[in-house]
């Protein structure tokens, strides 16, 4: 048994793989149900954007743990990306084929943009993207703002507020769906096949009717892990 484990700034999403399929998956806060979930992995790979929650995982498992394996990915790209991103790639090259969007709704929404490499040696080539922040972040935000506003349930509507809650939701789905929508339109995504994915990823996916896959980070985890032993 493989693990993977996407650490996020929130969560820990885990997932077991045999036989190059995904047979568990569980998304927690907790290290005691990381620790358990893993009990019997023979070897995990680390997808990780917080390395200080990356030290603790290393701390309390047991089996062997892997760094994602970035030299897999070429690189058009003028800093460091997170491996979440990275992963996503060859994910989405394994989905939906190449070149591809990838909109990564979680504490941050992450919208990028991969093509086929054009040196040898490597799987996909990230070309950059954007970042906006998650819709629970935007909610938290607003309703933070003044005293006044009511605490809303996260979501969207895409007609006239008649109350401050609406108003808060229309606000949310002008911000946050348009907003993708007009990085699509600069990363030419309709030349590019698009996926959405995160915790909140089907919320959004329904606005562009574009498919949702919640593992494909942890999916193109596996697919380093292969490439990489």
């Amino acid at each position: 048994m493989i693990g993977i484990i996407d650490i996020g700034n929130t969560n820990y999403h885990c997932g077991i793989f045999e036989n190059n399929s995904l047979k568990r998956k569980k998304s927690t806060d907790k290290t005691s149900e990381v620790r358990k979930f893993f009990s019997k992995a023979e070897k995990i790979l680390c997808i990780s954007v917080v390395p200080e929650k990356k030290k603790i995982v290393e701390e309390i498992l047991d089996s062997k743990i892997i760094s994602f394996p970035s030299k897999l990915i070429q690189l058009d790209y003028e800093s460091k990306p997170g491996e979440d991103r990275l992963a996503n790639g060859l994910g989405a090259k394994a989905n939906i084929g190449l070149p591809a969007v990838v909109v990564d709704c979680g504490s941050t929404i992450t919208i990028d943009s991969y093509s086929e490499p054009s040196e040898s040696g490597f799987l996909v080539k990230f070309e950059g993207g954007a970042i906006l922040t998650g819709l629970i972040q935007y909610f938290s935000s607003v309703t933070n703002a003044g005293v006044l506003l009511p605490g809303v349930e996260p979501g969207f509507l895409d007609k006239l507020g008649k109350n401050t809650e609406d108003c808060i939701k229309l606000g949310a789905y002008g911000s946050l769906v348009g907003g993708i929508k007009e990085i699509l339109e600069v990363l030419d995504y309709k030349n590019r096949n698009l996926i959405f994915t995160g915790g909140d990823g089907k919320i959004f996916s329904e606005y562009f009717k574009a498919p949702y896959d919640a593992e494909l980070t942890l999916k193109g985890g596996f697919i380093a892990y292969n490439e990489n032993s």
